[in-house]
């Protein structure tokens, strides 16, 4: 697959946080945009974040639009919100299949509702396999509360930009609709650093023009 300069993204760090990428283990710089919005920027509407990583392969009977819809849908009715989601679309020699970085609150919605979901999709015939991915530290899921949590959280996610494995296609990504809005918010403002800002959020010192209104909250 071919890539563009622009689309290449070659440090090992983004804004000053260490990232999986290198000049031999490039990346699509608009993923990792959304996965810095999504973990710095949007967990700021979600009072007890905790994130995961799913893999997913669809069946002939899911897209990437009917599974955020199943998704959205589910947690809505069941804790009366939607969770936040950065979703990227890979091709190796298994085929193709989808990884979701995806921040539930904790205090509503723990590993087992990620479980009951994906089986109920896989039983109806829209998933032909599926998993629920822990870090090492913690199978359970990434705790979100202070700002190593964070950083070790996105540093993990930003696996899922990197370019090898990518399908010659168009749209690699999509997002939660608070995140695609966060982001396109954050590139409007300049690309602050949303890191410094949740820095002094997490401290209980904001910054002059606070975190909320770097991304548009």
């Amino acid at each position: 697959m071919t890539t563009s300069p622009k689309q290449r993204y070659i440090q090992d760090n983004y804004m000053g946080v260490p990232i999986k990428c290198n000049a031999g283990y490039p990346s699509f710089e608009n993923i990792i945009q959304a996965l810095y919005v999504l973990v710095y920027g949007a967990t700021e509407t979600l009072r007890h974040p905790r994130g995961y990583h799913v893999r997913t392969r669809f069946t002939d009977k899911m897209s990437p639009a009917e599974y955020s819809a199943n998704i959205n849908n589910y947690y809505r009715k069941k804790s009366n919100y939607l969770p936040l989601r950065v979703t990227v679309t890979e091709n190796d020699e298994t085929g193709v299949h989808h990884h979701h970085a995806v921040i539930l609150n904790d205090k509503k919605d723990k590993k087992a509702s990620l479980q009951h979901i994906h089986a109920k999709l896989k039983h109806e015939g829209k998933l032909a396999d599926y998993s629920i991915i822990g870090p090492d530290h913690d199978a359970y899921g990434h705790h979100l509360q202070s700002l190593e949590d964070l950083d070790s959280f996105f540093k993990w996610m930003t696996y899922l930009a990197k370019i090898k494995s990518k399908p010659n296609r168009h749209q690699l990504w999509s997002g939660s609709r608070k995140v695609t809005s966060l982001l396109k918010q954050w590139r409007k403002n300049g690309k602050p650093n949303l890191r410094l800002a949740k820095q002094h959020t997490l401290t209980e010192s904001p910054l002059e023009g606070d975190l909320g209104a770097f991304v548009g909250l």
